[in-house]
This record gives C-alpha cells, structure tokens and sequence, in this order.
C-alpha cells in the first residue's frame, strides 16, 4: 500500500494505492489555518500519522489474544417455563456483548500505543512537531480511556449474566421500575453467592441446586477477578471519572485542585504553580492494561464454562 500526500490551495488530497498500482481510496483534507503553523506542513504529518495509526496497530495486538466466541449454543425453549429460557437467551446474547467489548478494547489498546510512538517520534524542537505532539496525545488517551471503560463494562455485565442464570429472586431488583439494573452490583452479587448453605439467610434455590464442584469453581472465579492489576487500573479509572483528571506523560496539561476546607487561618500555600512530574506514565498504564486484559480473557473462559445456556 502506498499513500501520496498532494498540496493543492492548501488542500490535501489522499491517495491510497496498492501493490498492484490500483487506487484504493482517495479523500481530500481541507487544510485549516493555524496561527504560528505552516497548516500544510502539520496537515499532511498529521495525516500521515493517523494512517499509519490505522495501518501498523497490528503490530501492537498481539500484546491481547484474540479472545474466542463466548458464546454459540442457543437456548432451549421450555414450553412449561418461558421466562427460564428467555433468561438463557440473555445469558447467551450477554456473552456476545462480552465479546464484542474484548474485541474493541483489544483494538483500542493497541491503537492507543502505536499513537505513542508514534507520538514520540516528533521532538519538540518545533511548534510543528510540539502541537503533533499534543494532538497524537490526546488521540492516544481517548482510544486508552476508551477501552478501559469497555473493561469496566465486562464486569458490570458479568453481574447481569449471573442474574439472568440464577433468574428471579437472584438479586432482589424490580425490573418494572426504570434505573433497576443500577442494583445488579459486583457486592450483592457476592452477597447472595455467599448465602449458600446458609438457610437463615434465604439464599437462592439456584445457588443452592448447584453442584458442589461447580459452585466451588464459580467462587474461585469471582474471588480472583480483582487482582492487584485490576485494582490499578480501577484505581486509575476512578480517578478519572469522579475527581480531575491525573496527568499521564505530560504533567503541563493537568490541574491541581486543593481542599480549601482542610486549611486554616495563616496556613501557607502555592498558587499558580507548575507540575514538573505526571502522576503517570502512559507505558506504566499500558503495562498494567494487557495484564488486565489477560487476567480478565482467562476467567471469563472459565465462567464461560459454569454460567452458559
């Protein structure tokens, strides 16, 4: 494949042509001023980054296995119980979604580390190469934030699928009542398992009909989910969505914001400070991301056995 880059009136126009001489794809990019910027010259490197972006993140997927389909046996539809095999038909349709967030995750990921080399390709000598730079950095951290919240989205559907298996009465929820779901937590989860064997505590006439070894593989499971990785990036990703954002690579683009409620009278403090370290590290995040992807593809291949149609 090769890509020509032609400046026309500060106009950019793509070309995409195979090994063969054939033109693939053709697209023509407006070129936008930029004040202090030759906008042709930074257009057609930044153009040139995003394809190579889409064109050579293969070399970073093989950091996450492709995960295999989760799910391919339909449910049987019991005439005596509808709603029981309905909920299988959701067991099913849920481990399709489980796999369609891996893929994504697995593909954004690998994106977001190719943007990083990409992104350290361009010094910071300059304006050019220092807004590239920033740009590619931001592309980089949305794809990484991207796919971090597919993460957090398995876990959350981990729950809706234990539910639908177990069925009614698992997880104490009225579905006719809108924002339901909010109750099908990772704790009440855990909490009903934990019932088992207990007859003062109610637990689940599903719970309780499990085979032993099967209900000791299930626990095992849910009880190595959260491993010191998954806590990280947890961590990570909690910071980010209920407190500013930490920096990652480049302190200058963050803020700090103090609790002026804990100062007293006479307490001294900097203002309009500069940071000098990010709070992360993009590889740092990214190192700790494929563990958690792996750690994650491996016990849903387990639940995969246990909790189907």
């Amino acid at each position: 494949m090769r890509c020509n880059l032609i400046i026309e009136m500060k106009s950019l126009i793509v070309t995409i042509t195979n090994e063969n001489g054939h033109v693939t794809g053709e697209y023509t990019v407006e070129c936008v001023e930029r004040p202090g910027l030759d906008s042709e010259e930074y257009d057609s490197r930044y153009t040139i980054d995003l394809i190579r972006a889409a064109a050579e993140r293969h070399e970073y997927l093989s950091d996450f296995q492709q995960p295999s389909p989760l799910s391919s046996v339909s449910a049987t539809f019991y005439w005596q119980n509808p709603k029981q095999a309905i909920r299988l038909n959701n067991v099913n349709e849920l481990w399709q979604e489980v796999h369609t967030l891996l893929l994504g995750a697995r593909l954004n990921f690998a994106t977001a580390r190719m943007l990083k080399r990409l992104e350290d390709e361009h010094s910071e000598a300059t304006n050019t190469d220092a807004h590239a730079r920033f740009e590619l950095h931001l592309d980089k951290m949305e794809r990484f934030h991207l796919a971090v919240f597919e993460m957090a989205r398995v876990e959350d559907l981990i729950v809706r699928m234990m539910y639908e298996f177990f069925g009614d009465g698992f997880i104490d929820v009225d579905e006719t009542k809108d924002g339901w779901e909010k109750k099908l937590t990772w704790d009440n989860m855990k909490e009903e398992l934990n019932k088992r064997g207990k007859p003062d505590k109610n637990p689940h006439q599903g719970v309780e009909a499990m085979d032993d070894t099967e209900y000791q593989k299930l626990m095992e499971v849910i009880r190595r989910y959260r491993s010191p990785e998954v806590l990280e990036l947890v961590r990570y990703r909690d910071i980010r969505t209920h407190r500013v954002a930490p920096s990652v690579d480049h302190p200058e683009l963050a803020v700090e914001v103090f609790a002026a409620g804990a100062l007293t009278a006479g307490t001294p403090t900097r203002i309009l400070m500069t940071r000098r370290n990010a709070e992360y590290q993009f590889l740092d995040l990214y190192s700790h991301a494929k563990k958690v992807y792996a750690h994650l593809l491996r016990m849903l291949l387990e639940l995969n056995e246990i909790i189907h149609a």
